[in-house]
């Protein structure tokens, strides 16, 4: 109480103290960091490692198992997914979700260490192992560049120029290059003219490198001087290839331009293709430092391109893809304008209730409030991002709960005549420690979600650090800023202005015979609310359940899977076709394809596929963002009409990484084949049920796999070694490297191709010459047979154990939870032979962890709630009446829910959670106020009912601030789950407060009526 009165009596620090947090919060906003969402660590790494002619058990058994054998060793790990491809093994390594962000880059340090120290045990030609630690970094602004009549070579020259000259720009961290086409130089020769010349493989590449290696030549002494020699012969042209001489193993020599046509070509298959509206691009993502702000880094990208966009040749364009500091801004803009809007309408409620200069003082607290928690949230590094501006405007109503008990409480002492300042004190003092258990409270309820290990905790922990501090600075202001206010601006009321009963009239008079009417009936009341608990808890099947609700973005992406082992240029021939198809509708503005992989992480929640030939991401971007809700609606209906050779997701952003399927059924056993038919059992039980969409197999289809089957007798007589031929079939088609062509800074590949007509089949196969420089014959004379056969074209693995599972979506209209509820119990009904094990995967068992993880800390923020009521009050009674009435609150809930149609999901369980701590805080201060009243000598039934009339009105002052503040986040697709859960959970907690408190608080005293 000194600090109060010490706040009160030193007018000029109390005015520089305020003046200070003003221009501190002013200040902060303009200088703090500013994002679309709040960040969150990926807690993922890749280990990608080659292993070239290998088949995909091959990668798996020599390759995956070494590699697994030594990260498994790491005490961090959670779980290991393989994806194993033909010459390709990629390792998702996930670690335990309770490691927190600023550990991961040691953690990463120690996977690179324990992959490096295993490469020995690798085979031979396998590896090295890349570890891309940096899997979740966000390069947020996203630009394509294309060029009309222009080569990739050249598109890729401008790209680098264009990347350097962002690397100049303030904050810009990295600049990454999307979509380049890995130039090669082409050597077609004909296998007879190989055969007829007597050149072999071998003799080319020891051509090659023993013209185009750089050799220190040394130098000569030349009196006082030293001049260096230096070596020429390197190749810096075509016609320096074209000159290059081969000499056979018979001595001869030959140009290789005689016995070869040279030209400039791209690797093929390619690796991924980039295309925007049609066009051949290069993708330019540009990431900011760590601690910089997004949106003026995006802005001076945009200066600098807009100064140099001039320049460019003819030709080239340069257009945005995905400006995250734009969107940034957007979202930031659109928040802001519902800050203002809530703080205007909490400003107008109190004036209602108390009029415009008491409404404008408690009003003004909420300012101060917010300002002093910028000030905190720029200090910390807390950005400006739809979570921390959200917990702003969910604490709005809370902020004035403090303010409005204090001026309340302070203005009836004045009308009972109390001086001023004996007035200020003692409403300070009286309201003090419960109003501070009661923040505390609500700050605690929240504590579950802050130190949540899932993905979820990470993204609404900003929430909950904003919505604590805002608290616990409304508090402070309450007991300091609102009375002196108070004793500066509010007259004290005259003797003439004085009331004697201050609760009388007709409201109140109401108010009372409703209040009398609940308490006589008061077990019939509470047996009502049982039954309709039990209902409202039933009632809940009925609403549709998503966990982490979609944002509300002129974007969305189109993932299309054709079947496997379809070309690359068959990919990127229908994914053209069908951006064609897309802008035919008005409501497209542009459209970008990523063909053979996704582009780099230019948002949080993006999702990593590839490299596979088979796979392609459409980016769309509408003219605004309910056009791209319509867009998105007609799409995903006609979509997978037009093109039914292709699996086509049509995808919404979400705040969480979205997953392959949403329902996975993954069996885990030894044999591929009794997986296969485990997994196609499941498969059958998802395509009865008329709700599932895309039923398939992980694993994809059986591809063709062409076997030559090696004959050492046959191919020794002739002198042909296994090499020999497999290098001969290399060229039909990829090319098989014999050398290196520096081209400036980069290595282009020089490839040996055949010229041969098109090989197509196994028959075509074995009429193919092979070679050794001598002789030649054709393939089927060096083979035992040239078998057809089939594989799967991947092998996955969880946790060093095959894995396969049965995958499916959802149609329109229905949710994961709707659906995997229906075919669950038949699913999970599957005989397992012995040694075999199954669980649910993806959103079912990321949801699973997501509310383990909430659940996890809920005991003890529960143990510390009820520590703090029994401290409060004494004794046992006050803190489980709180605590029934808690319970009740999700009647509310449930009927906001089923009227809106909102889904329930993560964000209105922590909506929930705040709505627990606003209704604890009510309920205190009631209680609080019966035993005030009843300690000055009133009977306890009369104290019950008269404390209940005096807080109806700061009680209704509270929750209308409140509920009117949240409105508009009720607009929100992201937060209006949320707003809802609060908003019709306090209309009815309202009244769980005014009457059922006052009837439990009978229960429990047993207080008759006869008592008053």
């Amino acid at each position: 109480m000194k600090l109060i009165k010490y706040f009160l009596q030193k007018k000029s620090v109390s005015v520089l103290l305020l003046v200070l947090v003003l221009f501190g919060g002013v200040f902060s906003y303009l200088k703090m960091g500013k994002l679309e969402d709040a960040p969150f660590t990926i807690k993922q790494a890749l280990v990608i490692t080659p292993y070239s002619g290998a088949s995909p058990s091959e990668v798996q058994t020599q390759v995956t198992d070494v590699l697994e054998e030594a990260i498994q060793s790491m005490g961090e790990l959670y779980y290991l997914k393989t994806e194993n491809r033909a010459g390709l093994s990629k390792i998702t390594v996930y670690v335990k979700k309770e490691i927190r962000a600023s550990e991961m880059q040691q953690l990463w340090d120690k996977l690179r260490r324990k992959v490096s120290d295993v490469q020995g045990k690798l085979p031979v030609g396998a590896g090295p192992s890349v570890v891309n630690d940096d899997f979740g970094d966000v390069l947020g602004v996203f630009y394509g560049l294309t060029g009309s009549g222009h080569s990739y070579r050249e598109l890729e020259d401008q790209a680098k120029w264009i990347k350097n000259e962002l690397l100049k720009v303030k904050d810009v961290a990295k600049v990454e290059i999307y979509g380049v086409q890995m130039p090669t130089i082409e050597v077609r020769i004909s296998p007879s003219v190989m055969s007829q010349s007597g050149i072999t493989t071998t003799d080319i590449i020891h051509a090659f490198e023993g013209q185009n290696r750089v050799v220190d030549a040394g130098g000569i002494e030349s009196g006082m001087n030293r001049i260096r020699v230096e070596s020429t012969g390197n190749f810096y042209s075509l016609d320096d290839i074209r000159n290059l001489t081969i000499v056979s193993r018979s001595s001869e020599h030959f140009r290789l331009g005689d016995i070869a046509e040279i030209s400039e070509a791209y690797q093929m298959p390619a690796s991924n293709i980039m295309r925007i509206n049609g066009e051949p691009a290069i993708g330019i993502a540009v990431s900011t430092v760590p601690t910089g702000n997004v949106v003026d880094m995006a802005e001076l990208v945009k200066e600098r391109i807009d100064q140099f966009s001039g320049k460019l040749p003819a030709g080239y364009h340069l257009s945005c893809i995905y400006d995250q500091g734009y969107e940034s801004d957007v979202a930031n803009r659109g928040f802001i304008v519902n800050l203002i809007v809530s703080v205007l309408t909490v400003v107008a409620i109190l004036l209602f209730f108390i009029g415009f200069k008491n409404g404008i003082l408690i009003g003004s607290g909420l300012v101060f409030s917010i300002f002093a928690t910028l000030i905190v949230m720029y200090s910390n590094g807390i950005a400006l991002q739809r979570m921390s501006l959200a917990a702003i405007i969910i604490a709005m109503g809370m902020l004035v709960d403090n303010a409005i008990v204090v001026s309340d409480s302070c203005l009836v002492n004045m009308q009972r005549g109390m001086r001023k300042r004996v007035a200020l004190m003692r409403a300070c003092s009286s309201t003090a420690l419960p109003l501070l258990a009661a923040t505390v409270i609500a700050i605690l309820t929240f504590m579950p979600i802050y130190y949540s290990p899932h993905i979820t905790g990470e993204l609404l922990s900003s929430l909950v650090i904003v919505i604590g501090v805002s608290l616990m600075f409304s508090w402070v202001f309450a007991l300091t800023q609102t009375p002196f206010f108070i004793q500066e601006f509010v007259r004290r009321p005259r003797p003439a202005e004085l009331k004697e009963n201050l609760f009388s009239g007709k409201w109140y008079d109401i108010f009372r015979s409703s209040l009398h009417w609940v308490i006589r009936r008061k077990y019939l009341v509470l047996s009502c609310l049982v039954v309709m608990l039990y209902l409202s808890a039933w009632s809940f099947r009925f609403i549709p359940k998503v966990f982490v609700p979609s944002l509300d973005k002129q974007y969305f992406t189109i993932d299309m899977w054709l079947p496997e082992g379809c070309r690359i240029e068959e990919t990127d021939r229908i994914a053209e076709d069908m951006t064609d198809y897309i802008r035919t509708y008005g409501e497209t503005e542009s459209v970008s394809a990523f063909v053979g992989r996704t582009p780099p992480r230019y948002y949080l929640a993006n999702v990593s596929f590839g490299p596979q030939s088979n796979y392609a991401q459409l980016l769309v971007k509408c003219r605004t963002s309910s056009m791209s809700r319509q867009l998105h609606a007609i799409l995903q209906d006609s979509i997978p009409v037009k093109y039914p050779e292709a699996f086509v997701k049509v995808n919404k952003f979400e705040l969480s990484p979205l997953t392959e399927a949403l329902i996975e059924a993954r069996f885990l056993g030894l044999d591929m084949a009794v997986l296969d038919s485990l997994t196609g059992v499941a498969i059958e039980i998802m395509r009865r049920n008329p709700k599932v969409a895309d039923a398939r197999n992980e694993w994809g289809n059986m591809t063709m796999v062409i076997r030559p089957v090696y004959d050492p007798v046959k191919a020794g007589m002739l002198g042909i070694t296994k090499a020999d031929m497999i290098q001969s079939v290399k060229s039909i088609s990829d090319g098989f490297t014999v050398g290196v062509y520096r081209d400036k800074e980069k290595k282009v590949p020089v490839q040996l191709k055949s010229e041969v007509p098109n090989v197509t089949d196994a028959e075509s196969l074995g009429n193919f010459s092979i070679w050794n420089g001598s002789k030649s014959a054709p393939l089927s004379q060096v083979t035992e047979r040239i078998e057809t056969t089939w594989e799967f074209p991947q092998v996955r693995t969880y946790n060093r154990q095959l894995s396969m599972a049965a995958m499916c979506g959802v149609k329109p209209g229905h949710t994961m939870a709707e659906v995997h509820g229906e075919i669950r119990g038949e699913i999970e009904k599957i005989r397992l032979p012995e040694g075999y094990s199954f669980f649910w995967d993806s959103q079912y068992k990321d949801q699973g962890e997501g509310l383990q993880a909430l659940a996890k800390f809920f005991p003890l923020a529960f143990l510390l709630l009820v520590v703090i009521l029994v401290a409060l009050f004494g004794n046992f009674r006050e803190p489980v009446i709180i605590l029934c009435v808690l319970p009740l609150s999700i009647i509310g809930v449930a009927v906001g829910m089923l009227l809106t149609g909102f889904e329930f999901g993560f964000f209105p369980i922590a909506g929930w959670l705040g709505l627990l701590g606003m209704i604890i805080k009510n309920v205190i201060v009631l209680l609080d106020e019966i035993n005030i009243q009843h300690r000055s000598g009133i009977s306890l039934y009369t104290s019950i009912v008269e404390a209940t009339v005096i807080r109806t009105r700061p009680v209704l002052m509270a929750v209308t601030t409140t509920i009117f503040g949240m409105v508009p986040l009720l607009f929100d697709v992201a937060f209006g789950g949320m707003a809802a859960t609060i908003i019709f959970g306090l209309a009815f907690a309202t009244l769980l407060t005014l009457f059922v408190t006052p009837a439990l608080y009978t229960v429990f005293y047993n207080v008759k009526e006869y008592q008053r």
